[in-house]
């Protein structure tokens, strides 16, 4: 069992008071950006061209830049992820994750900008957005242990936000991440962690957006 996984249920309590703050939504964007310059549905050329990244080792369809970058004061390997010569993921990644996982935890969980959804582990999924809708915190928090618990000897897990800054709102109508996929506004950014004794991976992706665009969500 890894160390971040086991600090994840006191984080993710607190950034369930995120549902209490409301405000408005916005025109989404004629380009989604996830990160940096980097937007959903660039091409393969457009990527190699701002980075000089070449053909990951275990995907060609993929590029990785050759050199780490600095991302929250760390050196990071960074992958660009695509789907028929479109991108749809730009990931981070670290390969020692007890040297990080304290650094993404404290940026993802201490305020109200990150919206957590669900976790996936070992083919299961917590929707964490629907228990939070449907009851109280302390129910939320004991989802969130219990799935824990039930996932511990799992090796890698996966931790879904969603970026709403100051546009809360947005999913007040809405009761489930299935629900958040069909409906919400399309330009909304989701960060993934993935954690395993190896790496810690923090992807930006568009899941909306790619969800209307496949009809199905990203397999898992």
């Amino acid at each position: 069992m890894f160390s971040s996984t086991a600090l994840k249920p006191l984080c993710w309590g607190l950034c369930i008071l995120v549902l209490l703050f409301l405000s408005s939504c916005d025109e989404a964007p004629k380009k989604i950006y996830l990160y940096g310059d980097f937007y959903y549905g660039m091409s393969h050329r457009e990527v190699q061209k701002m980075t000089n990244a070449v053909s990951c080792k275990d995907s060609f369809d993929n590029l990785c830049r050759p050199n780490p970058v600095p991302f929250f004061q760390k050196a990071w390997y960074q992958r660009f992820l695509f789907r028929q010569n479109r991108l749809y993921a730009v990931q981070m990644i670290h390969t020692e994750p007890n040297k990080v996982d304290k650094i993404i935890n404290t940026w993802l969980d201490s305020g109200y900008r990150y919206l957590p959804v669900a976790i996936l582990s070992g083919g299961k999924q917590l929707d964490l957005f629907a228990v939070m809708k449907r009851s109280t915190r302390e129910v939320a928090r004991k989802a969130v242990n219990d799935f824990t618990r039930m996932t511990a000897k799992d090796l890698q897990s996966k931790y879904i936000y969603l970026d709403l800054t100051g546009r809360e709102d947005c999913l007040n109508a809405m009761d489930s991440l299935s629900t958040i996929l069909r409906k919400a506004p399309r330009d909304i950014i989701g960060i993934e962690q993935t954690v395993n004794d190896k790496e810690l991976i923090i992807g930006f992706t568009a899941p909306i957006a790619e969800w209307q665009d496949k009809g199905i969500p990203r397999a898992e």
